[in-house]
């Protein structure tokens, strides 16, 4: 069953699951960069612990996982981000693009040229996705929110390609604070994080957006 997660304030140095805050990369590893040279964007801290207790995988304990992003105020990114099921496009996000790293927790560090106010996780009421009524406008809400475990809503072409990994959690553009609606280019798009199967902390997942 999947879960809906809605956010409150915290810290931006809290070891908590949240969004945005600063990350606890390790000196030793690289701030991760685009292809274009730009400087990749905090936008998910996620303590291993929590992911295993939630979702009952079985990553490393005690480590993090960071996800960066693309992320530009006046130019043009969208389509770096975004996968739709076409390979080539999920070829340009493994070039960097965004970034999944598992790592143990370093000091806390940003090195990117924004830093958005660290949000946690707050686990919400269990969503039967079954069950939610696409044509029922009191249940779009929730039906296009942030999830977490199970199975993504709203993902389009359910074959994606993504044999060797397995859902994560969905983020809703929208939750993110006031002046960062735009991380995913649109307000209303949505994030997806897959984890890899077979851990690897220079590739631990694939992240990517789609907005309808």
């Amino acid at each position: 069953m999947s879960m809906e997660v809605i956010f409150k304030d915290v810290e931006n140095e809290s070891i908590v699951a949240r969004l945005g805050g600063y990350s606890f990369l390790p000196e030793n590893i690289d701030w991760p960069l685009n292809p274009d040279g730009d400087k990749l964007t905090l936008v998910l801290c996620l303590p291993t612990d929590f992911l295993n207790e939630t979702l009952n995988v079985n990553l490393p304990k005690e480590r993090v996982l960071s996800v960066f992003t693309t992320y530009k105020k006046d130019d043009y990114f969208l389509d770096s981000i975004t996968f739709h099921g076409d390979q080539e496009e999920l070829k340009n996000i493994k070039k960097g693009y965004t970034k999944v790293l598992l790592h143990k927790a370093g000091d806390i560090r940003n090195e990117s040229d924004f830093l958005i106010p660290a949000q946690k996780f707050i686990l919400g009421e269990e969503v039967d996705l079954e069950e939610v009524d696409e044509e029922c406008l009191d249940d779009i809400e929730i039906y296009c929110g942030s999830l977490i475990g199970h199975k993504p809503s709203l993902l389009q072409v359910e074959d994606m390609g993504l044999d060797g990994y397995q859902f994560c959690l969905q983020i809703y553009g929208g939750d993110f604070p006031e002046g960062f609606h735009d991380v995913f280019s649109l307000s209303d798009s949505v994030g997806y994080l897959f984890l890899n199967k077979n851990v690897d902390q220079n590739h631990a997942g694939v992240f990517f957006t789609q907005c309808t």
